[in-house]
Formats: C-alpha cells, sequence, structure tokens
C-alpha cells in the first residue's frame, strides 16, 4: 500500500472520498497520530489522489465547495420523526379519509375504555337492549328494526364496531382494516366505501346480538370479515377491478375464523365475523354484478 495523502483529523474528506469513489478508486483510511492518511495500491492511483486533492484543496480556497454538514448525533426525533409520521398521516387522510377517520375513532374509544378495562365512559356504545322477540329470524329482525325510534338507537347498532377489549384485539382488527379499507376506498368511492361500512357493523352488530341477546360485545372484526367477503366476491366477478386478496390469505383467515370458534367461542364474537362476511359476501356480489352487467 502506498500512502496518497495525510490531511488533518479535523478534516472532513467526505466530498474528496466521495471524487474518489466516483473515479473508481479502490483506498483505505485510517488514523496515524492525529492526522488522516488516505492508501491505495498503486503509484499511479497516488498521483490521481493528489491531483483530485489539489483540484479539492483549491475549490475550497476559492469558497467554490463548502464543507459537507457534519453528522447529527442521534436525537429522539432519529428514533421518532414525528413530522414524518404527521406528513404520511396527512396524505393517508387525503387518499382514504374514511378508513382513517374510522381508525382514529376506533383510538379514541380505546383511550376513553383503556383498551375495554373501564366502560364507563363508553356505555352508550353498546348495541341497544332491543326485544327480538321469541323465535330468532326474519321476523325477529323486523322487529328489532321496528324498535329503532331515534338517531341514538340507530347509532348504537353500529357504535360496537368501535369497542376493543385489549392491545391484541385492536392491534389486529386496525391492521386489517387499514389493508382492506385504503384498497376498497382506493379502488371506489370515500361514499360507496362508507355505505358499506354502516351496512356491514349493523348486520354484524346485528346478527351477534340475536345470537347471544347480550349487549356484551364489540370490536371491528366483523366488518373486517364483511369487508374480505366484499372484495373476495368483487375479484370473483370482475378480476380487473382493482380488489384483489391472494386466496392463501382469504384460506387464512377463513380457518382463523373456524379455529376461533373452535377453540375460544366463549371470548369471540364468532356470530359478528360471520354475519359480516355473509353481507360482505351479498354486498359484493350485487355490487359487482351490477357493475359487470352494466359493462357488459
Amino acid at each position: 500500500m502506498i500512502r496518497a495523502a495525510v490531511l488533518d483529523a479535523g478534516t472532513d474528506l467526505r466530498p474528496l472520498l466521495e471524487a474518489l469513489a466516483r473515479e473508481g478508486l479502490r483506498f483505505r483510511v485510517n488514523e496515524e497520530s492525529g492526522a488522516q492518511v488516505i492508501w491505495v495500491a498503486t503509484q499511479a492511483e497516488a498521483e490521481l489522489v493528489a491531483a483530485l486533492l489539489a483540484q479539492w484543496q483549491s475549490l475550497r480556497a476559492q469558497g467554490l465547495l463548502a464543507d459537507a454538514p457534519a453528522p447529527s448525533s442521534p436525537g429522539l426525533g432519529n428514533y421518532f420523526p414525528l413530522q414524518r409520521y404527521l406528513r404520511d398521516l396527512l396524505r393517508a387522510f387525503f387518499r382514504a379519509p374514511v378508513t382513517v377517520l374510522v381508525l382514529l375513532a376506533t383510538l379514541m374509544v380505546a383511550l376513553i375504555s383503556n383498551l375495554g378495562m373501564d366502560l364507563t365512559g363508553v356505555q352508550r356504545l353498546f348495541y341497544p337492549g332491543f326485544y327480538p322477540g321469541s323465535d330468532v329470524g326474519p321476523a325477529s329482525v323486523l322487529r328489532l328494526l321496528g324498535q329503532i325510534d331515534s338517531l341514538e338507537a340507530l347509532l348504537r347498532t353500529l357504535s360496537p364496531a368501535l369497542l376493543h377489549f385489549g392491545a391484541l384485539h385492536l392491534v389486529f382488527n386496525s391492521l386489517w382494516l387499514w389493508q382492506f379499507g385504503r384498497m376498497i376506498e382506493g379502488a371506489q368511492s370515500s361514499l360507496a366505501y362508507l355505505l358499506l361500512l354502516l351496512f356491514l357493523a349493523f348486520a354484524s352488530n346485528t346478527v351477534q346480538y340475536l345470537w347471544s341477546l347480550s349487549v356484551n360485545f364489540g370490536g371491528l372484526s366483523g366488518v373486517v370479515y364483511g369487508l374480505l367477503g366484499y372484495i373476495w366476491m368483487w375479484q370473483l366477478l370482475l378480476p380487473r377491478a382493482g380488489l384483489h386478496v391472494p386466496p392463501a390469505m382469504i384460506g387464512f383467515l377463513l380457518l382463523a375464523l373456524v379455529l376461533m370458534e373452535v377453540l375460544a367461542s366463549a371470548w369471540i364474537a364468532t356470530a359478528a365475523h360471520a354475519g359480516g362476511l355473509l353481507a360482505g359476501m351479498v354486498a359484493g356480489l350485487l355490487s359487482a354484478g351490477l357493475q359487470r352487467i352494466r359493462r357488459a
């Protein structure tokens, strides 16, 4: 190795080293006795280093080349770039406003209820205690609809979707809503997606209530499975419509639905999952079918 150049330890060599790298030179830099030493393999490379060094020093002396800014020490902003997070959130809001607002509302409810540990402040979000009659079927649904006599009662048939019980419950549902919601809202209009969400929330919550006759349930799981069913039907009828979920993912989520019923039926609102899935499939069949007829 040949010693090509020796410079003060305080000199920022990054612009020079970048120029050497652009020339395709292979070099090594180390520190010796308070100085920075550039080493190369041949005399020809040493001469090229000397020429580039002279040019670099001349440009610096003329003020035509400023030193590169010194690297900043890692601070809190390096690990939590809040500005970038806010910028990404704002960009996501403009692309999928309904999805973002639903997730923010869900997070707010989770904070108020301490992830379902303190339900004092969210009692009005539970499904209303309607009397569906002695038989469970279409007639009971009609009787239940007849008892919706105020806007608050109507909203309470939807709001259980915002309730979550535990961090895992919240994270699982939020991630899937983020995945499916942005896909649908990006391919279709936000208004159509909002109407779909309202329908799925009502259907999944109502099926769960009729199945259990208990208001102690909540979560976006029914809505998530409804979105899955909706996308599934769209990709079967209109494969080029921009809605697509890999078959392996569909199989995984359907298997998870079965396993949750088998292994944890006492803790999982399975009827909401199944009701949401079927409601989403019906909505997907109808909307995609009509769209296919229009295109024919």
